[in-house]
């Protein structure tokens, strides 16, 4: 009987030693799964709920989250719709723990989101990055590799070349946050 409670007790120990080993190496390949994560794909997970965004510039964004690339996320704010370049993000709130990987393989960059908006001579809102920040109004004529050109608008007044007040041109970098009628196709 003896014997029995022996080898019971040294099979339990054995059962409970490779049971800790196991959940140490799954622990471990959780932790080496989540550093290969990105910021994208954390936003990702948010697809759907309302989300809070503190950009460089001190803005702070509030909105649904509508679409998320591998540069810029999409937030839906009642009638207008909000692209933030993710680099300029410095602080998310209502973010779970659930993270979605990029189902696409095509990138859709920032500047491919652009020249949509380019191409549909939608009237945007670009909030600019500097010492004090800047918003300027206008249509986006051209968007090329790294940089915008928008054509300035005064508030109010429709998108007519009559209505221009003059041209400006910025690097993609220098976007903070790029605000649109909410109808656009992204």
């Amino acid at each position: 009987m003896r014997w029995e409670l022996l080898f019971g007790d040294l099979e339990a120990q054995f059962h409970a030693g490779t049971q800790q080993e196991l959940e140490q190496h799954i622990n471990e390949l959780a932790r080496i799964e989540a550093s290969q994560l990105s910021f994208a794909e954390v936003m990702r997970g948010a697809l759907g709920g309302q989300i809070s965004a503190t950009m460089r510039s001190g803005t702070v964004f509030h909105g649904e989250v509508q679409r998320v690339e591998q540069q810029w996320l999409l937030l839906g704010q009642d009638r207008r719709s909000v692209l933030l370049p993710l680099d300029m993000v410095v602080r998310v709130q209502g973010v779970g723990t659930r993270r979605v990987r990029a189902t696409s393989r095509i990138p859709y960059t920032l500047a491919a989101a652009l020249r949509v908006l380019s191409r549909n001579r939608s009237t945007v809102v670009l909030e600019l990055a500097g010492t004090r920040p800047a918003s300027l109004r206008g249509v986006l004529d051209q968007v090329g590799a790294d940089y915008v050109q928008l054509m300035q608008m005064a508030d109010g007044v429709g998108r007519d070349r009559g209505n221009a007040q003059g041209s400006v041109v910025g690097p993609l970098e220098a976007l903070v946050a790029i605000a649109s009628a909410s109808d656009n196709e992204f």
